[in-house]
């Protein structure tokens, strides 16, 4: 996949109508393409990581290990979506297993090249530092609704 491809994917994405294209395009170059196959996994839970991925095409399965035998499946992510963000931003192990539902292409960013783009070019990292925050609530914002509804049903449960 080229950087003009790249370019126009996320030039359609609202995340990123903020950045100005030389922006959009500076921060394409400080990231790498990934591509995994159906069912390889990207992220296990638990190791270090150094690395964010944003999904350029395909999708990508959360899952999170309850014990070694069983694992609870979260949420899917599609095209747009980002993942793997916590790790970079925190030193905090990896959260969750991430796996390739689909033939997946990735945009990939280290934390040593986030922290270039930071430096070298601060007012496009504090546009792209907002998106990532954004996301972050919005995650948080869906975890809070479904904490909330498994309460009103545990609630529900013990009452009847």
């Amino acid at each position: 996949m080229t950087n003009e491809k790249i370019f126009s994917l996320l030039r359609t994405d609202p995340k990123f109508l903020d950045l100005t294209n030389e922006e959009l395009n500076t921060l394409i170059s400080f990231c790498e393409i990934e591509k995994f196959e159906k069912v390889n996994k990207i992220i296990k839970e638990g190791e270090f990581g150094n690395k964010f991925y944003f999904i350029l095409e395909g999708e990508v399965g959360i899952s999170k290990s309850i014990s070694d035998e069983v694992i609870f499946f979260i949420s899917s992510l599609k095209k747009g979506d980002f993942f793997g963000e916590m790790a970079i931003i925190t030193d905090y192990p990896r959260s969750a297993n991430a796996f390739a539902k689909t033939d997946v292409t990735l945009l990939s960013m280290t934390r040593d090249s986030l922290f270039r783009f930071k430096n070298e070019h601060p007012l496009a990292f504090g546009k792209f530092a907002f998106i990532l925050a954004k996301t972050l609530a919005d995650r948080l914002y869906k975890v809070e609704e479904r904490i909330k509804n498994i309460i009103k049903a545990s609630v529900i449960s013990a009452i009847t």
